[in-house]
C-alpha cells in the first residue's frame, strides 16, 4: 500500500549505502525521519540515494529492503549505481529460472549475502530486482539533478534522445552494445568512465578503447580515497553554474565534506571502507554550502 506524502520540500541526498544498514538507520534517525509502518518518512522531506546500495558491506538485503519501501511510500527516490547495473548485467537474462537466478547473483563475491538472505524466498529477490530495473539512471528535475557518478550534458543528451531512462530492456540492450552512444554515456553517467581509442589497441588487447574513471567536477575540495585509484582529472560539459544543484556519489572520499562548484556536491564519504555515510540536506532554492551536510 503507498502511503501519500505531501510535496517535498527539503532533498535529504544519501551518499552510497553499500550494505550498511546500521549506518543508514543511524543517518535516517539523525535526519529525523521516523519508521511508520516499516517505512522511513519525515513530512515535507524526501530521501534521495545516489546508487550503490549494495555490495561491500554486511547486509544489502535490508538496504534493498529499506530503500524500496521508502521510494514506493513516495519517502525516496534513488538512482541506480554501477554495484547495481553489474548485477543487472550479470542477472538479468536468468530471472525465469529461479537456480540460474541465484547463480548468476553470486557472480559478485558480495552478492552472496543476498542469495544467503532469501535463500528461502527468492521469488522476493527476484522481484526487488525488477524494481531496480525500473528505477532512474539519472534525476533531472527543475530543482534538483542526481546521478550515481557524473553529470555530463552530452551523455545526457545522447541518454535522452535514445529515450533510455533506466535499465529495463531498452536501457540494458543499449549498454550491451558495447561502444555505442549509449553504451558510452551509461558508463560516463554510472560508472563515471571516459573511453580513449588508440588504433593499436585493439589489435594487441582485444579491446577497442581504453576506459579510465574520470575526475569531472569543478573545485577540487576533497581528497579519493586512496583504495579507489586511477582516477584522471578532466573537463566535460558538465552542469552550468545558473542549473539545478547535482548531487552524486561513487568516488568514496575523505576529509571534511564540501561542496565541490556552486552547484555541485558530492555525498559518498568512504561509507564502504569504514567512513561514515553522509547526507546533504537541500532546500529547493537555498545555495550549496558545506554546513548542510549531516553526518
Amino acid at each position: 500500500m503507498t502511503n501519500y506524502q505531501a510535496p517535498a520540500t527539503t532533498y535529504d541526498i544519501i551518499g552510497d549505502v553499500h550494505g550498511h544498514q546500521d549506518k543508514l538507520t543511524a543517518l535516517l534517525r539523525k535526519l529525523g525521519y521516523t519508521k511508520q509502518d516499516q517505512v522511513w518518512t519525515k513530512p515535507g522531506h524526501k530521501a534521495v540515494f545516489v546508487g550503490d546500495l549494495i555490495d561491500k558491506g554486511p547486509n544489502a538485503a535490508a538496504v534493498l529492503e529499506t530503500v524500496k519501501a521508502m521510494v514506493e511510500a513516495d519517502s525516496a527516490m534513488m538512482v541506480v549505481g554501477n554495484h547495481e547495473l553489474n548485477w543487472i548485467e550479470d542477472a538479468a537474462d536468468s530471472t525465469g529460472d529461479v537456480l540460474a537466478f541465484m547463480d548468476a547473483t553470486e557472480k559478485h563475491h558480495s552478492r552472496r549475502q543476498l542469495t544467503e538472505a532469501f535463500k528461502y524466498e527468492p521469488e522476493r529477490l527476484i522481484n526487488i530486482f525488477a524494481w531496480l530495473r525500473n528505477q532512474p539512471v539519472y534525476i533531472d528535475q527543475p530543482d534538483l539533478r542526481v546521478v550515481h557518478a557524473c553529470w555530463d550534458e552530452e551523455a545526457l543528451a545522447t541518454l535522452k534522445k535514445a529515450e533510455v531512462t533506466c535499465l529495463n530492456d531498452r536501457g540494458l540492450a543499449g549498454y550491451r552494445d558495447t561502444y555505442s552512444n549509449v553504451y558510452l554515456a551509461i558508463d560516463r553517467m554510472i560508472a563515471g568512465c571516459a573511453h580513449q581509442f588508440p588504433s593499436s589497441l585493439a589489435h594487441n588487447s582485444g579491446f577497442r578503447s581504453k576506459r579510465f574513471r574520470i575526475q569531472w567536477w569543478p573545485e577540487d575540495r576533497a581528497a579519493i580515497n586512496p583504495i579507489e585509484s586511477g582516477v584522471v582529472p578532466v573537463q566535460i560539459q558538465g552542469p552550468k553554474p545558473d542549473s539545478a544543484p547535482v548531487f552524486f556519489g561513487h568516488y568514496a572520499m575523505t576529509g571534511e565534506p564540501d561542496t565541490l562548484g556552486v552547484n555541485v556536491a558530492g555525498v559518498d564519504y568512504s561509507a564502504a571502507y569504514g567512513g561514515k555515510l553522509i547526507a546533504y540536506r537541500h532546500t529547493t532554492g537555498q545555495p550549496l554550502a558545506r554546513k548542510h551536510f549531516v553526518t
